[in-house]
């Protein structure tokens, strides 16, 4: 939506809602497990961060030096693999120790479900509103990096489930008049979340679907 305007042709598409994938890399590039950590973490806020943060959150043992080297090498596995994937391009830019991901030259699933959630926000009619929550329910393939076990990750994890549930029993009220499609789209939260206190209170909604 919004934030994807202006992308081109083949923008890198990006998965971190389930497990984190980067789609379309060729066989013989590889990506770097903490590589993939650090696009993850870049993604979740926003597209950036300061070098002072992705340090203390994803390499906050070694000497500062030795930290800073393995980032660049993760940054260099990045740039890499996006040319690989989608020719020459600034993907991820490094200005005064502030990293940025070109946001018009990706596809990513977390973006266009916040993104549908904000067009559902400011929609002025039922049926927009509706087909923006069914873009972003349809968007969530599961939590957010599920089961990498990234030691910063749980809040974030945590706000973005709560995004998505939100907007899941949203639809669901939007679609009190199609009780079938109402229900699939709780059965689909429940499967993803469903020990969710959320959920559990969105059983007033199924009582009055029937």
């Amino acid at each position: 939506m919004g934030r994807q305007t202006g992308v081109g042709a083949n923008p890198i598409r990006v998965q971190v809602l389930g497990t984190p994938t980067i789609l379309g890399v060729p066989d013989g590039q590889h990506v770097r497990p903490q590589a993939m950590e650090f696009l993850v973490y870049l993604i979740v806020r926003g597209g950036s961060a300061y070098q002072h943060d992705i340090l203390g959150d994803l390499i906050p043992e070694p000497p500062h030096r030795l930290a800073t080297q393995r980032l660049h090498t993760y940054t260099y596995n990045l740039r890499q693999t996006f040319r690989s994937i989608s020719g020459d391009n600034t993907y991820l830019r490094l200005r005064r120790h502030h990293y940025t991901l070109n946001t018009d030259a990706f596809d990513i699933d977390l973006w266009t479900m916040r993104d549908a959630i904000t067009a559902a926000q400011h929609a002025t009619s039922t049926e927009a509103t509706t087909a923006a929550l069914r873009h972003a329910v349809a968007a969530y393939r599961g939590p957010l990096a599920a089961d990498t076990g990234y030691p910063w990750l749980a809040r974030h994890q945590q706000a973005v489930s709560r995004e998505f549930l939100t907007a899941a029993v949203n639809l669901a009220e939007a679609l009190a008049h199609r009780p079938a499609e109402a229900h699939a789209v709780l059965d689909t939260a429940a499967h993803h979340h469903p020990d969710d206190e959320l959920l559990a209170a969105a059983a007033t909604i199924r009582d009055r679907l029937g």
